[in-house]
């Protein structure tokens, strides 16, 4: 890999993570509000800036894929618990395992930024 091509992967390897953390942190809002659409909009849309950065790093795919998943579980049973009431949702197993994948991904990025 050239300079440059590893410089460029390094600087989006990191705003990848950038993103991943500020993910985190409108799903820590999402939970707390308990479904509310505007909230759920925003979180949907650092998705939709977070597919950009995984489409360009395609050896994070794997990990990727599991935030997809674990994503769509959460967010589905925050869907469930809100409008049908479900009472078999366990959102803070979801909450941990959506955790743990975006912490697994977060990682992966790193290992691609040159220690300084």
């Amino acid at each position: 890999m050239f300079a440059c091509q590893a410089q460029v992967l390094a600087a989006t390897a990191r705003q990848f993570v950038a993103a991943l953390e500020a993910y985190d942190q409108d799903v820590e809002r999402l939970l707390r509000s308990r479904f509310d659409p505007e909230v759920y909009q925003r979180t949907n849309a650092r998705m939709d800036e977070m597919r950009l950065y995984a489409a360009s790093i395609p050896p994070l795919s794997g990990p990727w894929v599991e935030v997809l998943i674990r994503h769509f579980e959460l967010t589905h049973g925050l869907f469930r618990l809100h409008q049908q009431g479900a009472a078999d949702v366990d959102l803070p197993r979801l909450h941990g395992e959506l955790r743990a994948a975006v912490e697994r991904l977060s990682q992966r990025c790193l290992q691609l930024v040159p220690a300084s």
